[in-house]
């Protein structure tokens, strides 16, 4: 069986090389349908299954000098990734996001490297 964090960057690269994004929640669905595992759908062990493995694949890639993977997953309420992905690229990349303008902007260049790194 394969590891949860395996499991998740493999669904993360298939996003990104369909320059798609993925929703928190269509993360967790396409886990437990498609890998037999049973994460639940909402609530805080979730939270912390997908925050713990999502930036462990964010600091991997960084690492090796590409960018951010985590950048494809969002939010459904409003299409942008988490706080906790923010604070993450402000660790990773020592920045400072003064605005939600700049966080925005931030993400949509790292989803482009995103989508750019995964082109075939």
């Amino acid at each position: 069986m394969s590891r949860l964090i395996d499991i998740i960057e493999e669904i993360l690269i298939r996003t990104a090389k369909s320059k798609k994004t993925i929703t928190y929640s269509q993360l967790i669905r396409k886990i437990n349908e498609n890998y037999g595992k049973n994460i639940p759908e909402r609530g805080n062990l979730s939270v912390f299954i997908l925050t713990h493995n999502l930036q462990k694949i964010c600091m991997k890639y960084t690492e090796m000098g590409k960018p951010m993977l985590g950048s494809v997953v969002v939010s459904s309420k409003d299409g942008y990734p988490s706080v906790g992905f923010f604070k993450l690229a402000e660790r990773i990349y020592k920045i400072k996001f003064k605005t939600d303008e700049s966080k925005k902007i931030f993400w949509q260049n790292e989803l482009k490297k995103v989508y750019t790194e995964f082109e075939n």
